[in-house]
């Protein structure tokens, strides 16, 4: 008898545990909606771009005389005040170039002096009726024409003095050398371009990004507008600035038209270094603590197979909606989209008005209240096994992405 009722016992908690094995797999095989909470969060739109760093005012250093560069007193990374040698170069031919200009000019005082004394005797002889009146002119046009020769002679040797002086190469402005390009010995020509021989930044605590921003996006940016940047030495590490100058000048390259932004920032530890690449965040808006959804819910859609799948109705109309699409309404003040909410376990249409994306996050600025379901995809048991829980459901086209 015993053993009859442990018989029975055994059997109905094998049908038991069947049953509930079965009702386990029907739960693990029904569709579920994803869905995502409307929270407050802060949304900040931007727009990137990659610069280069360079000091705000940089100088190159030339020389506007040749010659062999004789001696370098400053070097890389030296600090230097305006108005300190930097480099001499070779004065012998110069020197030489200079003494024969004050040779030509004493040549051409003494030929004018003689003229003068000519000048003044045949003044003397046309008063006396003693020469026709076309010595005199003659005399004079020849004393004319010597101190003109004096006048040229003279600035001559002022020319001769002044290469002699700029072979001294003196620096133009306070600041640290980034870039010495010649050495002792070597011969530079001045021609038609003045040979760069250092570059001085004027000064490296403040500094500059020089970033191309498309004219699809160069409505937005403004000056006095924050930024912030990473560079790939210090990959941890954030760094902001402000938009300084949009220049107007266009820059076209393969038929895109880019403009040029101006990036100030301050650098006391010194830490950025000119000619590093930064990657940039202009911040063209934000709202802390507003309203937001993510961005998929706007590309969410319902389809036919889905819809079924949770045993609703499918009605054609469903394939006809927005589908997140942005829409601007007459008369609305802020773009209108329409998104799926879940609301009592069955998926609803509601419109709302969004303002400022950040690519991940949208603003919702009426439509929606705080913590309200919103539907973004739809999981499938099969692949979340498969995708480590991916979810899936209707999303139409491209995503909108405004880039950060």
């Amino acid at each position: 008898m015993k053993k009859k009722i442990f018989i029975i016992i055994i059997i109905a908690a094998a049908l038991a545990g069947g049953l509930l094995y079965a009702q386990f797999q029907r739960n693990q095989s029904r569709l579920t909606w994803r869905t995502t909470p409307a929270s407050n969060r802060t949304v900040t739109s931007t727009i990137t771009a990659t610069g280069t760093i360079n000091p705000v005012v940089q100088v190159n250093v030339g020389t506007e005389v040749s010659g062999r560069i004789e001696r370098i007193y400053k070097d890389f990374n030296d600090t230097v005040r305006r108005g300190e040698l930097l480099a001499r170069l070779d004065t012998t031919t110069l020197q030489m170039a200079l003494e024969d200009t004050r040779i030509e000019l004493r040549k051409a005082q003494l030929t004018a002096n003689d003229n003068l004394i000519d000048l003044n005797r045949a003044k003397e002889l046309f008063e006396a009726n003693m020469v026709p009146q076309f010595d005199l002119q003659r005399a004079q046009l020849n004393y004319d024409i010597s101190v003109e020769n004096v006048e040229r002679a003279n600035f001559s040797v002022q020319r001769a003095e002044t290469n002699l002086n700029n072979a001294l190469i003196y620096s133009p402005i306070d600041g640290v050398i980034v870039s010495r390009a010649v050495d002792e010995g070597q011969t530079v020509a001045a021609s038609l371009n003045a040979p760069t021989l250092f570059i001085i930044a004027n000064n490296l605590d403040e500094m500059q990004i020089e970033t191309q921003i498309d004219e699809t996006d160069i409505g937005r940016v403004a000056s006095g507008q924050r930024a912030r940047f990473t560079i790939d030495a210090y990959p941890d590490m954030n760094f902001s600035g402000q938009v300084r100058q949009v220049r107007l000048n266009p820059i076209v390259e393969s038929n895109v038209v880019t403009y040029r932004v101006i990036i100030d920032f301050n650098n006391p530890e010194k830490l950025i270094m000119p000619g590093m690449s930064a990657n940039v965040e202009i911040i063209i808006d934000q709202v802390q603590n507003t309203l937001a959804i993510q961005e998929r819910a706007l590309q969410f859609r319902p389809s036919k197979e889905i819809w079924e799948s949770f045993g609703l109705k499918w009605d054609d109309a469903l394939a006809q909606s927005p589908r997140g699409r942005l829409r601007q309404q007459v008369g609305a003040a802020q773009p209108t989209q329409q998104i799926w909410v879940l609301q009592d376990g069955l998926p609803v249409q509601v419109s709302i008005q969004t303002g400022i994306s950040d690519g991940s996050f949208i603003q919702v600025l009426s439509g929606l209240d705080e913590g309200q379901e919103v539907i973004i995809g739809v999981n499938h048991p099969e692949t979340q096994r498969q995708s480590g829980g991916m979810a899936f459901g209707g999303s139409g086209g491209g995503q909108r992405v405004i880039r950060m």
